[in-house]
């Protein structure tokens, strides 16, 4: 048994090289070891970019908005501040309670203006929301101050820097005779942000509560309350905590997962989408084994006649085509495995690299609200994707080996 299996790896070995001396391997055997690995490497490097894409986004989304956020039932806000955030923060899980009012302005440069999104929030606080603070990138936080901090993109939108001034105008405005005139205000900038999110960084304001409650002429009342907690993957648990300790106060909330639903339900939409894509580039690939191993059965049909007039039995001819299109698949699988982990790896180094080299830009930050390119390779996928290409290498090799024990072996060489 073990010298007939020693026997089939070593014909299946000379199979796959050419008959000639104009190479090692055969054309045919190259093309679809190429056409493997290359496949298992893009599902790879896609898979691993999508997830660090879904990771990197709700993050930056969760680690500025809160794990839980409690909203007024009334559109009047949220009026006991105090007593709501005493009551919160009694809860040993939470980190950090975050009163909040936010409004759709129009900001203004010297010569340039922008639609922008307004936060008050307490200065106090601003410098606990720990993905502002660590990106300031020039100027600092002032506590008690009536200046403002904007994002990057911003800043670079309006011509503005730290020290000028940036005039506000809400849609909310004066009542007049002539109707509503909207309410502007010139704020000096103490600092600018960059967290690395596009649609954060050219549209958010950050003002002092107190000012932006003026500014709004809301009076004493925030329009969110933003929850920190220790572990977010609880925050659902907690959610429900809060929300019976909070009964009578008007108010409900929501953790992270559900004000975030439908983006989270879209990116892995995508995700598996492109994982089915991708994975019709190994059906294709395998069909290049099936015609290969064909081909390879018609070049080889004299010399397995040979064999079978020897007496070698048609299971163990079968099994020269399985080994020969299992080695393809195996050492294929496993160069695309490298080299799929190393691209994703360094992924945004390579992006780095090719728009320095050709002067174009990938991965748009404009598109794709993030200004690098993240990738997070989850090794359960990884499994899946060998699995697949071993599984679809082996099945390829099916047919063939059928084919090339059909014919008779005294007609075949009759023929030859």
């Amino acid at each position: 048994m073990i010298k007939n299996l020693l026997l089939e790896l070593w014909i299946s070995k000379r199979y796959l090289r050419p008959k000639g001396k104009e190479g090692f391997f055969s054309v045919i055997t190259l093309i679809s070891f190429l056409g493997i690995a290359s496949s298992v490497a893009v599902l790879v490097v896609v898979m691993s970019v999508m997830n660090g894409f879904r990771t990197e986004l709700i993050d930056k989304i969760v680690n500025i908005n809160g794990h839980i956020l409690v909203y007024p039932i009334q559109q009047q806000g949220i009026k006991d501040i105090e007593k709501i955030e005493n009551k919160i923060n009694n809860f040993k899980f939470v980190q950090k309670s975050i009163p909040m009012i936010e409004a759709q302005i129009l900001a203004l440069g010297d010569s340039q203006s922008s639609g922008g999104l307004l936060r008050g929030i307490p200065f106090e606080k601003l410098s606990k929301i720990n993905i502002v603070s660590s990106n300031i990138i020039a100027g600092d936080l002032k506590k008690n101050s009536r200046g403002v901090v904007i994002g990057s993109r911003l800043a670079s939108n309006l011509s503005l820097n730290v020290g000028d001034n940036i005039s506000i105008m809400s849609p909310r405005g004066i009542s007049s005779p002539f109707g509503t005139i909207p309410r502007s205000y010139s704020y000096d900038i103490d600092a600018i942000f960059d967290i690395g999110m596009t649609d954060y960084d050219s549209t958010v304001i950050f003002m002092s509560l107190p000012i932006a409650q003026e500014f709004l002429n809301l009076g004493n009342v925030a329009g969110v309350i933003q929850i920190f907690v220790d572990n977010p993957e609880k925050s659902l648990i907690y959610k429900d905590k809060i929300d019976n300790e909070l009964e009578g106060f008007e108010v409900f909330s929501r953790d992270w997962s559900q004000t975030n639903a439908n983006l989270q339900e879209m990116l892995i939409v995508e995700r598996n989408v492109m994982f089915l894509i991708f994975s019709l580039l190994l059906v294709i690939t395998g069909i290049n084994i099936v015609s290969g191993l064909i081909i390879l059965v018609k070049d080889r049909s004299r010399e397995i006649s040979i064999l079978r007039a020897m007496g070698m039995k048609k299971i163990s001819i079968a099994r020269l085509f399985i080994i020969s299109g299992a080695k393809i698949g195996f050492f294929a699988t496993f160069s695309g495995l490298i080299i799929g982990v190393l691209v994703s790896v360094y992924v945004e180094n390579i992006r780095q690299f090719l728009m320095s080299i050709f002067d174009i830009t990938l991965f748009n930050p404009e598109i794709y609200f993030l200004i690098s390119m993240p990738s997070e390779i989850h090794i359960p996928e990884v499994i899946t994707i060998t699995i697949l290409s071993l599984f679809l290498s082996v099945i390829a090799t099916i047919y063939p080996a059928i084919r090339s024990v059909a014919r008779d072996p005294a007609e075949a060489l009759r023929n030859e």
